[in-house]
């Protein structure tokens, strides 16, 4: 198998070097730049085009949300995975609002981050139990009354993507095919007006279809 690749922005050179070093050894993964800003981390995934770009929130030139965001707008196909020690509800929502794929404090386990990198590669996302309940605190103080008409079934698949289930977990549960699933979450990004799983599953809790 290709190994997944990966770009990594951190402006800490002791913990960017760490990190990098930590990747580089994980088989399966390899690192095509680590650079020490956001500019050039947006120069990077620009240029490269990896599977999974690995950002701290506090950049210097452009911070973290600005490189998600710029991401989602250019439609690059690098899924984010946020890795910074700011992790208060607000910031881990506008992150994943953004198109993010997922978030983890930076006190995670190198084998966990790893694991994550793979996770992302796969379409995943990644949301440590510990930073859930904070974000659905954040999405029930922006709920809008405004709620999309779910079938059971949609309800049924949003409530494991929030779980963190992949396609195929998915159709194993729910007893029907990948191909289902994908229609499934295809109807339901249409619903919630979104373009990727991560940002379904925060307009469902953000519209009170989740708790």
């Amino acid at each position: 198998m290709e190994p997944v690749t990966v770009i990594l922005a951190d402006d800490h050179p002791v913990f960017r070097d760490g990190l990098q070093r930590l990747l580089e050894e994980a088989p399966g993964i390899a690192v095509l730049a680590a650079v020490e800003n956001g500019r050039d981390g947006l120069a990077a995934i620009r240029s490269h085009r990896p599977q999974v770009g690995i950002i701290d929130l506090q950049l210097p030139d452009i911070d973290g949300a600005t490189v998600i965001d710029t991401v989602r707008r250019e439609r690059l196909p690098t899924r984010l995975l946020v890795l910074s020690a700011t992790t208060d509800s607000a910031s881990v929502y506008r992150c994943l609002e953004l198109g993010a794929a997922g978030y983890l404090p930076k006190l995670t386990a190198g084998g966990e981050i790893c694991a994550a990198v793979c996770a992302l590669a796969r379409g995943e996302s990644v949301i440590p139990a510990e930073l859930q309940s904070g974000i659905a605190s954040e999405i029930r103080l922006r709920r809008s009354d405004d709620r999309p008409v779910l079938t059971p079934r949609e309800l049924d698949i949003i409530r494991l993507a929030a779980d963190g289930h992949s396609n195929a977990e998915i159709g194993l549960r729910l007893h029907i095919s990948t191909a289902t699933v994908k229609t499934h979450l295809q109807h339901l990004f249409e619903k919630l007006e979104v373009s990727d799983r991560s940002a379904a599953v925060a307009q469902a809790f953000r519209r009170g279809l989740l708790t």
